[in-house]
């Protein structure tokens, strides 16, 4: 991959981050209900997003397969940063990667996360990583509502409960592990 590979659909464009996103993405991360589940406390200055912001341009410029996140952008508006998604935690042995995805809180509920993160799995079965990859894995908060809805409803299986899997904001965290293989999104009708 010699471009950042960039993703459209009939609403959205995934992009690459660029400096000008920082007002946009601290909007985003300086909302608790955005951070409620992350890693990561809820920002309360732009230079958290211009750090973010630089850490993701750089490892997107490696584009080596280890991982990539994009941009979510409507359509209409290219230059305004909705929400963001992609994939880390690749494990080439396995064939195997792990997504992640985010999205403005006054943008939920139109199917926007449905679709990048539906684009993005296409994008990772379609041979644009420089390995095979069989496996998605997606893990979310045990109480995260809206994420498991929207992993089940993209055709995702949930595998179980990893207990204190995670740790942030100083404890650990139980958190549901979540799958989708190649062969279903192969046999998914919805990705042909």
């Amino acid at each position: 991959m010699n471009n950042f590979p960039t993703i459209t659909t009939p609403r959205l464009i995934l992009r690459d981050f660029n400096e000008t996103d920082a007002a946009a993405i601290f909007e985003l991360f300086s909302d608790d209900r955005v951070t409620e589940f992350y890693d990561f406390g809820t920002f309360s200055n732009v230079e958290q997003a211009n750090k973010l912001i630089a850490a993701n341009i750089r490892r997107n410029a490696v584009q080596d397969g280890s991982s990539l996140r994009w941009a979510i952008c409507l359509a209409d508006t290219p230059e305004r940063v909705i929400g963001s998604c992609g994939f880390h935690s690749t494990n080439r042995n396995f064939h195997s990667i792990e997504i992640g995805y985010d999205l403005r809180p006054d943008h939920w509920g139109n199917g926007y996360a449905f679709e990048a993160v539906s684009q993005m799995l296409s994008f990772c079965f379609s041979s644009h990583i420089p390995f095979h990859v069989n496996r998605v894995s997606a893990t979310t908060d045990l109480d995260s509502r809206k994420s498991i809805a929207l992993l089940k409803r993209i055709g995702f299986s949930e595998e179980g409960v990893l207990r204190q899997y995670g740790f942030w904001k100083n404890q650990f965290h139980d958190v549901r592990l979540f799958s989708f293989l190649r062969e279903e999104w192969e046999k998914n009708e919805r990705f042909t």
